[in-house]
């Protein structure tokens, strides 16, 4: 009986520190870390940061970081689609991520399909198309 008392509060001290330790690793940067600016454009996901994953507050600080040096007109835009994104359900989230992620392949394969297209011009072709759209080809 003491024994597996013993072994039911050894299980229990491991779990509390598993569960501690997972939650700091979560938190990697604490709200308090953010710059003025920062919390400014991320306020509306103050109550969630804390539970976010490191690599999430990454790209959120990502965010953050670039918001500082833009315009107060591009700014005020950011801060709406933060309060957007922040507004949705956990169910729509994933659907937006899902879109995005099928759109960024949707472009990756029309970059692939224009540039096989580009390669397979006829070298008097290529000179052409880069006079007309002043770029410089990748050939």
């Amino acid at each position: 009986m003491i024994a597996r008392l013993y072994s039911a509060m050894l299980n229990l001290g491991m779990l509390f520190v598993l569960l501690v330790q997972t939650q700091a690793a979560l938190a990697d940067t604490p709200w308090r870390a953010l710059s003025p600016k920062q919390q400014e454009l991320l306020a509306p996901l103050q109550d969630d940061w804390d539970s976010m994953s490191d690599v999430q507050q990454e790209r959120w600080l990502k965010v953050g970081r670039k918001y500082e040096s833009e315009p107060a007109d591009k700014q005020a835009i950011m801060r709406e689609r933060v309060e957007s994104w922040a507004g949705l359900s956990p169910k729509e989230k994933a659907a937006a991520r899902e879109n995005y992620k099928a759109l960024q392949e949707k472009r990756q394969g029309e970059r692939n399909s224009s540039w096989n297209s580009y390669q397979s011009l006829d070298p008097q072709k290529r000179d052409e198309f880069k006079a007309k759209h002043g770029k410089p080809g990748r050939d």
